[in-house]
């Protein structure tokens, strides 16, 4: 990969920020409730809701699944941030987007905040992140992904660029990549970079397919995921409750605790993630999902 260009885009006026969503980040002031940090509602800008009334319907639905903190990231391609007006223009039409759901929900959910992030496509080999605006609300934390059908060769050196600038790298959907091999010494490496592994909560219940579930479970074991999230695209379900609930039968009570709650909430505030303990599975659990992966 090579990049683009190098320079950081011209700033404009702050954007307005989304109604009752200023002061709830504040320590202790935080309603209780699940941190959703990966989803795409704003309506028309990607892959995610088509249009309001689906965006607010996902919003609802999120609400059902006990989610009181909601931080979309519609895509964003690495390389359209260094061309500054296109990246202004898109960026001007997400927020607007954006406030339409806020407006649109504020009153039907009012223990619900808003937030805005973007999931960031590292097709250049330097991204330019300091704008607060592609950041995870605006904090430290950056959400990034690579192309699926073709991971680069040299993702460790892009993640470690990004740490050097100060800022954390948390890789979407780790467990859905299309990977030459084992990608255990991969993931060691991306960690090693100072990278945070995402797991979404749909592949636990197999969702993604057999191998995206064999992925994400093997990663718990390990205790190399930090945080799950929904990557809910506003359609079906974002399977948050059904992914806690088995990963709690299956004796990780703990570690759904940190996955689903409380580092998506140090993931809003900016704070240092709490390590997640690997999961030592039940007996009989593993070679009972051993044995759905092989029949599916």
């Amino acid at each position: 990969m090579s990049p683009t260009g190098t320079s950081a885009p011209e700033r404009t006026a702050a954007p307005r920020p989304a109604p009752r969503a200023v002061e709830v980040l504040a320590g202790e002031a935080v309603p209780a409730g699940l941190v959703d940090f990966h989803s795409h509602l704003v309506p028309g800008v990607d892959d995610g809701a088509r249009d309001l009334a689906e965006a607010v319907r996902a919003v609802e639905t999120l609400a059902a699944e006990g989610v009181r903190h909601i931080l979309t990231t519609p895509h964003l391609d690495a390389s359209v941030i260094a061309r500054s007006e296109l990246f202004e223009r898109q960026q001007r039409e997400v927020e607007e987007a954006w406030f339409q759901v806020v407006d649109a929900c504020v009153d039907r959910e009012p223990k619900m905040s808003f937030h805005l992030g973007r999931e960031i496509l590292l097709d250049t080999a330097s991204p330019e992140l300091s704008d607060p605006r592609v950041r995870l609300n605006g904090g430290p934390y950056v959400l990034v992904e690579f192309p699926r059908l073709s991971l680069p060769v040299g993702s460790e050196d892009v993640l470690g660029y990004v740490s050097g600038l100060g800022h954390r790298p948390i890789v979407a959907h780790v467990e859905r990549y299309l990977y030459q091999g084992d990608p255990l010494h991969l993931w060691e490496e991306w960690r090693h970079c100072g990278a945070v592994l995402q797991v979404n909560a749909a592949s636990y219940v197999g969702r993604y397919g057999a191998s995206a579930r064999e992925l994400a479970w093997q990663a718990l074991e390990l205790g190399w995921v930090d945080v799950t999230a929904s990557d809910y695209h506003a359609r079906g379900r974002p399977w948050i409750t059904h992914a806690r609930a088995e990963i709690a039968a299956a004796g990780g009570e703990a570690q759904a605790l940190a996955l689903f709650e409380r580092n998506p909430r140090h993931v809003l505030r900016g704070e240092e993630l709490e390590a997640v303990s690997p999961l030592e599975l039940k007996r009989g659990a593993w070679s009972r999902m051993r044995r759905f992966f092989r029949e599916r």
